[in-house]
């Protein structure tokens, strides 16, 4: 025990749990968030799929954007399939009703 009251075992403790913290607990916490992000897009984009279907039905409208928070979520139809194209982290992806 040193003059402030801490003793070399306390601090290999307080050491190993700063290591374990950062080495496992925040990638993994980055990890889930990122996918709950990618997962949110990918619920929008369903939803505007949703709303491009019922635009086409009632209006025979073919081509539409809906922006949410930012992202441009760009939908269209051709030979009777919809298609939603929308940006995702790494590159731009396309859903479409099969």
């Amino acid at each position: 025990m040193n003059e402030s009251g801490y003793s070399w075992p306390e601090a290999m403790l307080t050491l190993t749990i700063m290591v374990v913290i950062f080495s496992t607990l925040l990638p993994l916490s980055f990890r889930m968030l990122s996918g709950l992000e990618h997962k949110k897009h990918e619920m929008r984009a369903k939803e505007t799929l949703y709303q491009g279907a019922l635009l086409y039905k009632t209006y025979g409208i073919s081509e539409g954007v809906r922006t949410e928070e930012g992202i441009d979520y760009e939908w269209s139809a051709e030979n009777g399939q919809l298609c939603v194209t929308f940006p995702s982290s790494f590159s731009t992806e396309m859903i479409c009703t099969p």
